[in-house]
């Protein structure tokens, strides 16, 4: 029910008057104290993720001395879910976005992880002219216009008409055309999609592409978040005879229960997972799983010297580390005036960082491609190479 209201919720913004379109006349902050708010999900399929992310935003801050120039900075961290989700909730995402804005101090905001979630988020910071970063978020119309959906473009998301948004995962559909090209050979695949925003433009983009490649969709099939529907949508995606399977929604509470009997329909079908299971655990045995997040080995000497530092194994602290430092080193360019920084993060040369070398472009993609491919074994992700 709460993806349904996402979608709703993103829905409306294609209408106008539903949010204003001038830029906000100041935006230069007074004071010596700025404030950078994270929304993470802390709670459910996500929540390791999220505590890891949330480790490096506040080791990135510490390094910093919680200063920068004449400025205090301080972190405000705030929760994306309820008690009982399992993914973010569109309340808490909007309830967060608006309290940063209506914030006087506030001079980024970090969120969100989940996939589709900055869809939320987004309409309401950019309408204030606050920088955006996400760490995780590779939602394709956050940045540019999704394939066979020319309605879908970004300008829903800038009310401002001005890009305050960045993220450091490559986007979506990077995503789709590197699992199209792991699917080679294959003549018939379906998709799987769920109910979130992030799903359905997922399950589009993959479709429109796979028909450019010569590959045949069957009818792509909706798997709702209901235990009780599992068996059955798992039997009908067998009885259209895939030669592959991609399951492209979010890690609700039933995704795993979905592969597994996936793979027990199909054992002899590849069944793909995409990136917006990141941040879940891992789904069952057998199936392949190609995210942006990749193994510790992967990330330059800095990097792995900072998870060290964090006594951590999750790569994704360092996306955390990295979206603090992003806007530290803006402000230190830009001053602490809201419309100067984001056009600086946005400007921004090739940068150095744990994550690697890369470069934001004006739209806010990163240069970098290269994506994990894993395979799950007995319960565990196990790294098989990179895509690029």
């Amino acid at each position: 029910m709460r993806l349904r209201l996402a979608l709703l919720c993103v829905c409306a913004l294609v209408f106008p008057g539903c949010l204003g379109d001038d830029e906000p006349e100041n935006t230069r902050i007074e004071g010596d104290t700025l404030t950078i708010y994270s929304s993470l999900p802390l709670r459910g399929g996500s929540a390791e993720a999220a505590r890891a992310v949330r480790d490096g935003q506040r080791l990135a801050l510490a390094d910093a001395g919680r200063r920068v120039g004449r400025y205090r900075v301080r972190l405000v961290e705030l929760d994306s879910t309820r008690a009982d989700d399992t993914v973010w909730d569109p309340d808490e995402v909007s309830g967060n976005a608006h309290r940063a804005v209506d914030d006087d101090t506030a001079i980024a905001y970090l969120g969100e992880l989940d996939y589709g979630g900055s869809a939320v988020s987004l309409p309401i910071t950019n309408d204030e002219g606050l920088l955006q970063v996400s760490p995780l978020d590779g939602l394709t119309s956050l940045t540019r216009t999704p394939p066979g959906s020319p309605r879908a473009g970004p300008e829903r998301y800038y009310p401002s008409e001005q890009r305050t948004f960045l993220r450091l995962v490559p986007n979506d559909l990077r995503v789709t055309e590197a699992l199209l090209d792991q699917l080679e050979g294959a003549r018939r695949i379906t998709v799987i999609y769920d109910e979130s925003i992030y799903g359905r433009e997922l399950a589009v983009q993959l479709s429109r592409r796979a028909r450019v490649r010569g590959i045949e969709t069957t009818e792509s099939v909706e798997a709702r978040d209901e235990p009780q529907e599992v068996r059955s949508v798992a039997r009908n995606v067998a009885d259209e005879r895939p030669d592959a399977v991609v399951y492209s929604g979010a890690a609700g509470s039933t995704f795993a229960a979905l592969l597994g009997a996936l793979r027990r329909e199909l054992p002899a079908v590849p069944v793909w997972g995409a990136a917006g299971l990141t941040a879940a655990g891992p789904p069952p045995d057998g199936v392949a799983w190609l995210q942006p997040v990749r193994p510790v080995g992967d990330y330059p000497p800095s990097g792995r010297r900072l998870l060290r530092r964090l006594d951590g194994e999750r790569p994704e602290a360092l996306y955390g580390y990295e979206s603090v430092r992003l806007v530290l080193d803006a402000v230190e360019r830009a001053g602490a005036d809201r419309g100067a920084v984001a056009r600086s993060a946005l400007s921004t040369g090739t940068r150095r960082s744990p994550l690697g070398a890369y470069r934001v472009s004006a739209g806010g993609d990163v240069s970098e491609r290269r994506l994990a491919l894993y395979q799950v074994s007995q319960g565990r992700l196990v790294f098989e190479r990179l895509v690029r």
